[in-house]
């Protein structure tokens, strides 16, 4: 799961939080309370940005009266959402750490004005920004009354797939056709770079972060499907679940390729290369002889976030397209 305590703490997936103008109250919220709801928009025109819409959403249908210009979230991975539809929020959670943690957010947002909520999201610094819209995740389902109040709240999955979010997010600021082409774009250059990488298909690619004393985190292979199945990279047989791998037990995996992912919280002096540069285990693998040993620094790709697998493929054709 993309959870507040995953992103913030290991950023092997990094991301997370929470956080009105008073006048407008219960505005935009018909006041359904649906769980079970799933998780879709619909919208009152079929064309791009026209509003009045009704956006259904995981505590019923909110309905945005006009195009929001201010926009508030309390949940720091929506940053990067908004941020890839050129689009960039009055107020945020953990901008700071935004600043701190992940280059390539920070790139985006630089120069922007946004209030920082902090990490613990601070409902009354969210009240003072007066936002139009509020964009939140489900671990504040509890403080949908709250945020409600405020201004009209849409509520949608911390870990939803980032394509179904990019486009949920871009319905209710009225981007729809930019998340199209934004989408369109990563497909086209996904198809391009399969080819190019095709003589690749046969040697096995991992995805890790070492944590130092000879220790490595994994993931299931399912948070890289665009990396593995968009672009064509063949797992490691053994490590599709994901987990804790000692040094030896990574050099029995033994993969091709080995992309290092930065440990943004606890950085290892020099690198995994340096820190493992006497031992021989580590040189040993196949990775490491041929220098295919490829350093991340943007924890983020670990994440279901937009600009985390646009920038992804990114990094991977320049590492292994050669």
């Amino acid at each position: 799961m993309f959870g507040r305590k995953w992103f913030m703490v290991v950023m092997v997936l990094a991301m997370i939080v929470m956080v009105a103008g008073c006048s407008g109250k219960n505005q935009g919220n018909t006041g359904t309370e649906a769980k079970e709801t799933p998780v879709s928009t619909s919208v009152g025109s079929a064309s791009d940005g026209l509003f009045p819409k009704t956006i259904k959403h995981m505590k019923g249908e909110t309905v945005i009266k006009a195009k929001p210009i201010k926009i508030a979230t309390p949940y720091i991975a929506f940053v990067d959402y908004l941020a890839v539809l050129d689009t960039y929020p009055v107020a945020a959670q953990g901008v700071e750490t935004i600043g701190r943690g992940f280059p390539s957010l920070s790139k985006l947002i630089a120069g922007k004005e946004i209030f920082d909520l902090g990490q613990e999201v601070d409902m009354e610094k969210l009240l003072v920004s007066e936002p139009d819209v509020i964009i939140a995740a489900n671990d504040m389902e509890d403080k949908y009354d709250q945020l409600s109040e405020m201004a009209p709240t849409v509520i949608f999955p911390q870990a939803g797939d980032w394509r179904e979010t990019l486009q949920q997010i871009a319905e209710v600021i009225g981007k729809e056709d930019k998340a199209k082409s934004v989408l369109a774009e990563f497909d086209r250059k996904s198809a391009e770079y399969k080819t190019k990488l095709a003589f690749r298909s046969e040697e096995s690619v991992l995805f890790t972060m070492y944590s130092g004393k000879e220790q490595f985190l994994t993931w299931e292979v399912e948070r890289f499907d665009p990396f593995y199945k968009g672009l064509g990279l063949k797992t490691v047989k053994g490590a599709e679940k994901g987990g804790q791998l000692t040094l030896e037990s990574l050099s029995a995996l033994n993969p091709d390729h080995i992309f290092v992912i930065n440990n943004w919280q606890d950085p290892i002096q020099g690198g995994v290369k340096e820190a493992l540069k006497d031992s021989k285990v580590w040189n040993s693998m196949q990775a490491v002889k041929n220098n295919r040993v490829y350093y991340l620094e943007d924890p983020s790709i670990v994440g279901p976030l937009a600009l985390a697998k646009i920038e992804g493929i990114e990094h991977i054709i320049k590492a292994m397209g050669k």
